[in-house]
């Protein structure tokens, strides 16, 4: 009996002591931490300005793969028979500030047949910048920052040990996530010395459909201590039955490096380009072959030359196994080719020039919502520089929304003339929102709100056409204006007699419009940079502000449709801390002046038939609001207010569920016509796979209907 009461009293006070010990460790690591992160807050670490090379070799392993493997759009191809892959890619570097990084591909190495969808993704791991509050290009919340310590656990790994670097005396504190969240690294660990510099930094994630691990080793000299030069990756992927590995190391060599206090002195205000006359001009590379050999900074092993002469990759076409396709029949092989086009990005690069084709068969680009039905769409982008920075850009849009069946299409042109003033001429075409004329307005106010039912009206609608071109520029930093002319073709759809011809007998079936068109719009402390000549705009944390007039006349190319439209909008984007966001948008306009038929089209309140993704709708879209109410008043006021974080309503609830990017909070308020006021809330999860949004919405304070949107997001570019 006595023994048992010692051993209990020795079992009591041991874990007592460990338990001393493991607060005392993570005592330790969080001091640490903490004076890591005041150190952020001075901006200890803060590099001005660096350019150099970045040399990433990659190599994919598949593992298991099936037929699924090559239908997921924009992923890279893959044979039957083969299982082992190289790549080498080469790229010029220049970043500034770490704010505004500046990439461009030099050259690519592969024996992929063909697809860049992986090997593009692992540049998105390989940011120098390891100090930022949120990291790589999903957003990841870094451990590092005093903002995000809530997140994380610390401690002091009590075995770890460096005899290669006896001249440093390094502790490692290993952290892991407070709870499940794709948001959050789920651990890792951070080696660092008593000055509290970081020397290597180590993360474990996952994202979609992989897990991946990535290690940043720091420099050792000078300015380079705080940069990652040689980052190591590993992402294991697997879906539908699929499983790759992709080992990926980079190294980046650094050419030139400066101080922020130095960035800081050779600029002005918000100007943020400092000395450029650090980076050389930028070369087109004729020998991809030899622009390698010459640039290679980690060197090829004996299996990976061999691996380039067997795909014939080295040039001895002979050697190349690529063969994956020849079995099958001609039919067969053909139809192979063609679904395999349909579901790929293609892009046409010349001196200059590049023009990317995206997929034209891709899951992400469907949308389903309540009030709009399914819809599809499609885009092209054709980008081609010419001397002294002017560039001409063209984008054609096209979807179709299946519930209004109506093809929409959309064609933009913006030619850079002035590239030091942002001066842009732009040309845009197509056809847009089905609108009302200004004729069923008054019907619409005489009708009770109660009984309102736009399909009982007879409202036929005018299908528009329309020409817009004008000319934009920068009179100062922030501040643009916009010129031009927009001119549409109205033309209705059903019969005249159907909105009662007898009190209408002038209406016809089509109407042409002529408005000059002015803009205004101001940002104040824009940040901006310039290169070459050429001015770039990075951002602002201010709110932005515009102003829309537009005139409609008489007379001119047949015109007929006279009114003035004026608008004011605000929109402001406000980063709460590292993982919160709060965007916010106010706005009203009107029709004045007017006089005969006019028809209400609004510039800033109007139904985005092409949105471009879900992040598009973000600014103020009325998710439930009937088409037909934002062409029937001629007035309106909005304001728009989401909320977005990765931890709020779900996150709580439901802990275990960890694949939410982030969770959306919406209240939209609007003043229109017979709705003083008409109210959305709602409520939006982002994942890797689906987007969903479940929304209520109330009329003059009455509950009206519950609606919901989705879009699929796996695929998404």
């Amino acid at each position: 009996m006595m023994w048992r009461t010692v051993t209990s009293v020795l079992l009591l006070m041991l874990c007592a002591m460990n338990m001393v010990a493991a607060t005392s460790t993570d005592f330790v690591a969080d001091s640490l931490m903490k004076v890591l992160s005041e150190r952020l807050e001075r901006k200890e670490f803060a590099v001005g300005e660096f350019y150099g090379k970045l040399y990433i070799k990659q190599y994919t392993n598949a593992d298991k793969s099936n037929l699924l493997l090559n239908m997921i759009p924009d992923m890279t191809r893959f044979d039957r028979k083969e299982k082992n892959y190289l790549t080498e890619l080469f790229y010029d570097i220049h970043y500034l500030n770490y704010t505004i990084p500046d990439v461009h591909r030099k050259a690519n190495i592969t024996t992929h047949q063909h697809g860049s969808g992986e090997m593009e993704r692992i540049l998105g791991y390989m940011s120098p910048d390891i100090y930022s509050e949120d990291m790589l290009d999903e957003g990841y919340i870094s451990p590092i920052h005093g903002t995000n310590h809530k997140n994380y656990r610390y401690r002091i790994d009590a075995n770890y040990s460096d005899t290669a670097r006896t001249d440093l005396n390094c502790r490692k504190i290993l952290f892991e996530q407070r709870f499940d969240n794709i948001k959050l690294f789920d651990k890792g660990w951070v080696l660092l010395d008593d000055s509290c510099n970081i020397h290597e930094f180590y993360v474990e994630g996952w994202d979609e459909q992989s897990r991946f691990n990535v290690c940043y080793k720091m420099g050792h000299e000078g300015l380079e201590r705080f940069i990652a030069k040689d980052i190591s990756l590993t992402i294991y992927y697997k879906f539908a039955g699929n499983k790759l590995t992709i080992n990926a190391e980079g190294r980046y060599d650094i050419d030139a490096v400066r101080g922020a206090d130095a960035a800081e002195k050779t600029t002005h205000n918000y100007n943020l380009t400092g000395n450029y006359s650090l980076v050389p001009e930028i070369e087109a590379i004729s020998d991809k072959l030899d622009y390698a050999t010459k640039n290679r900074l980690i060197p090829l092993s004996a299996s990976d030359s061999l691996l380039y002469m067997i795909k014939g990759v080295l040039g001895n076409d002979d050697l190349n196994e690529n063969k994956s396709n020849e079995s099958l029949s001609a039919p067969v092989r053909w139809l192979w080719t063609l679904g395999d086009e349909m579901i790929s990005s293609h892009s046409m690069e010349w001196e200059g020039g590049r023009l990317k084709i995206y997929p034209i068969i891709n899951p992400s680009y469907l949308s389903y919502s309540s009030s709009r039905g399914l819809s599809y769409k499609f885009a092209l982008n054709l980008n081609n520089r010419f001397k002294n920075n002017r560039e001409l850009n063209v984008k054609p849009m096209l979807g179709y929304n299946f519930k209004q069946k109506v093809l929409y299409w959309d064609l933009t042109s913006t030619y850079l003339f002035d590239p030091a003033n942002l001066g842009r001429i732009t040309l845009d075409l197509g056809i847009g929102n089905r609108t009302y004329s200004s004729v069923v307005l008054d019907k619409i106010e005489k009708t009770v709100i109660d009984s309102l039912d736009f399909k009982s009206l007879n409202l036929n609608y005018f299908e528009n056409q329309y020409l817009n071109v004008w000319v934009e520029r920068e009179l100062f930093n922030g501040f643009e204006m916009r010129f031009g002319v927009d001119y549409h073709r109205r033309k209705l759809k059903g019969e005249v007699g159907a909105i009662n011809e007898s009190e209408h007998l002038n209406l016809k079936n089509k109407y042409t419009q002529f408005a000059p068109h002015l803009r205004f719009t101001w940002w104040p402390g824009m940040y901006y940079y310039i290169y070459n000549g050429r001015k770039v705009n990075v951002g602002s944390k201010l709110p932005r502000f515009s102003f829309d007039v537009e005139q409609g006349t008489n007379g001119v190319l047949g015109s007929n449709s006279v009114y003035t439209r004026a608008e004011l909008d605000m929109q402001y984007r406000k980063r709460i801390n590292g993982s919160d966001v709060l965007y916010m948008r106010f706005g009203g306009g009107g029709y004045f002046y007017t006089k005969d038929v006019y028809f209400v089209d609004y510039a800033f309140l109007h139904n985005n038939n092409l949105p471009i993704d879900w992040n598009d709708e973000i600014g103020g879209v009325f998710q439930l609001l009937d088409g037909e109410w934002y062409n029937s008043a001629n007035k309106y006021l909005r304001a728009n207010f989401a909320y977005e974080s990765p931890f709020l309503l779900f996150q709580k609830m439901l802990p275990q569920v960890r694949f939410i990017k982030h969770e959306r909070i919406y209240l939209n308020l609007l003043a229109i016509s017979h709705l003083r006021p008409y109210s959305e809330w709602g409520y939006g999860i982002e994942t890797p796979y689906i987007d969903v949004g479940l929304f209520a919405s109330f009329e003059n304070a009455k509950f009206h209907r519950v609606g919901y949107k989705f879009t699929i997001s796996i695929f998404r570019d």
